[in-house]
């Protein structure tokens, strides 16, 4: 009589989803569960005691696959390892994906057997499939929307610049023309100072649009964040304001871009000096690792972000300055975009400050 604790082993192992078939010594099936026999279509009655190879190798091409991880196992006792294959059955068109993990059966150190345990991930298997081709087609759709807006962006610019040079240029050879005192003048000062402004914006878009692809590099964290500072107090020197930095830095290096990359970290530093009301912004840059990408926060003490327009902030053209064309975040964004990373802005509203945070992948893939 068997004992109770046969019968609720066996009890399990028919219960399961998963297939066990038990491979002897010699080559023999000596155990199969009823998930094994749904899985690869057997019998039990009929292959009990039959040579695996009897039952799987009956073509040289048929389910290569499958039979070599078999044959691995026990030829070269590559045991413990979990293998994706597809498995055919006769007479069907399509064929499984069976997850094959493999494992010895000992007693007292020594092999009984073979034991394989089987599982159809044919459904899991083709889902993640279609994930990945949608995936795929919308990267590719992506990169030709961005390819798209960028030569259309670079054909809007010339097509607008070249109208407005003339405009400027004709302006200013009719202001020459008149009296300095003629009331023309102011008009034709209006017409001047706002074909500036288009030049300036055309300028920006083309800028924006010609954004090459990074070449990253391996850099000293600290010596670019403290090279980036000194290039905006550089600026801003002409016009009396100044950028005082607390740097926290917890990562050694990092690897981006440099001058693609610091051309973003300054303009977010403008910005900072910019939305400041006094002459010496105060700016907080952290820099750590975090799960595998690097993130960097960069804190001012400035004027803040309303609610309302904080979703409007990475827009093109958006910009609360009064001569400002409002493509210096989105060229950010775009930098950032070219680095695989991603952009954030927090404000807790007018007057509490903001903080851009930009992640950006970690070269180490332990981080």
């Amino acid at each position: 009589m068997p004992s109770f604790n046969s019968i609720i082993v066996e009890n399990i192992v028919e219960s399961i989803d998963v297939g066990i078939m038990v491979i002897s010594r010699e080559g023999e099936i000596e155990f199969l569960n009823s998930a094994a026999c749904k899985i690869l279509k057997l019998d039990i009655t009929k292959h009990i005691g039959l040579g695996w190879g009897e039952i799987f190798i009956t073509d040289a091409t048929f389910n290569t696959e499958f039979n070599q991880v078999i044959l691995d196992v026990i030829s070269e006792q590559k045991a413990g390892l979990k293998h994706i294959v597809p498995y055919t059955i006769k007479g069907r068109e399509c064929p499984q994906k069976l997850s094959i993990t493999s494992s010895y059966l000992t007693e007292n150190e020594e092999i009984l057997g073979l034991v394989f345990l089987f599982e159809d991930i044919t459904d899991i298997y083709n889902a993640e499939q279609r994930e990945k081709k949608i995936l795929s087609r919308n990267a590719e759709l992506q990169k030709e929307r961005i390819e798209s807006l960028n030569s259309m962006s670079q054909a809007v610019a010339h097509q607008v610049l070249n109208p407005t040079t003339v405009i400027g240029g004709m302006t200013n050879l009719l202001s020459r023309k008149l009296d300095k005192e003629d009331p023309v003048q102011r008009e034709l000062k209006i017409i001047s100072e706002e074909a500036m402004k288009l030049e300036g914006l055309v300028a920006a878009v083309k800028t924006y649009s010609n954004i090459p692809k990074p070449y990253p590099s391996e850099i000293s964290c600290e010596e670019f964040f403290r090279n980036a500072l000194s290039n905006v107090n550089s600026i801003l020197e002409r016009s009396g304001e100044h950028i005082e930095m607390e740097l926290n830095c917890e990562v050694e290096k990092i690897t981006v871009g440099k001058e693609m990359f610091e051309d973003a970290i300054v303009e977010i530093l403008l910005n900072a000096s910019n939305f400041t009301l006094k002459n010496v912004a105060l700016v907080t840059i952290e820099i750590k690792k975090k799960n595998n990408t690097i993130q960097i926060r960069i804190m001012d003490q400035g004027m803040g972000i309303e609610p309302q327009i904080m979703h409007h902030v990475l827009d093109p053209f958006f910009s609360t300055k009064a001569k400002g064309v409002g493509m210096g975040l989105p060229r950010v964004k775009k930098i950032i975009f070219e680095h695989q990373g991603t952009l954030e802005i927090e404000s807790a509203g007018s007057g509490k400050g903001t903080t851009v945070i930009i992640e950006i992948p970690s070269p180490d893939p332990k981080c």
